[in-house]
């Protein structure tokens, strides 16, 4: 009885597994997209993409192009981490996967254990 009660709570465990993988990958899929968007708005990435050199004529231009690159480098960073999450997302679905594959042959295979015969039975 504890041997059927621990499969179901380790089934459970990586269906829950699976899950959260799910879930993480659509969330640093969602966000990775959002932060793309917004880093293809920012102007020090439209500069940094065209490869220009800018001088800036007043101080305040100057300020605003230093701005603009620290979030643009923030967006950078945190469109990278997303990417870093989808892939955990994807690794927990793997694993989470494989492992309830293995939990269920190892159940087949105990389910399908040799039982005697009725001939063998009466003899």
């Amino acid at each position: 009885m504890t041997k059927i009660i621990n499969s179901e709570f380790v089934e459970r465990l990586l269906f829950t597994t699976i899950v959260i993988g799910i879930l993480m990958t659509l969330f640093g899929t969602f966000r990775f997209f959002v932060l793309s968007n917004e880093l293809a708005n920012n102007e020090a990435a439209k500069i940094h993409a065209s490869g220009q050199q800018i001088s800036p004529q007043t101080n305040a231009e100057a300020q605003g192009l230093v701005a603009a690159d620290m979030e643009r480098r923030d967006l950078v960073k945190d469109r990278f981490n997303m990417m870093v999450v989808g892939g955990v997302g994807l690794a927990l679905i793997g694993v989470g996967w494989m492992a309830m594959d293995i939990l269920r042959s190892r159940r087949k295979k105990g389910d399908e254990s040799p039982t005697p015969s009725v001939a063998e039975a009466t003899s």
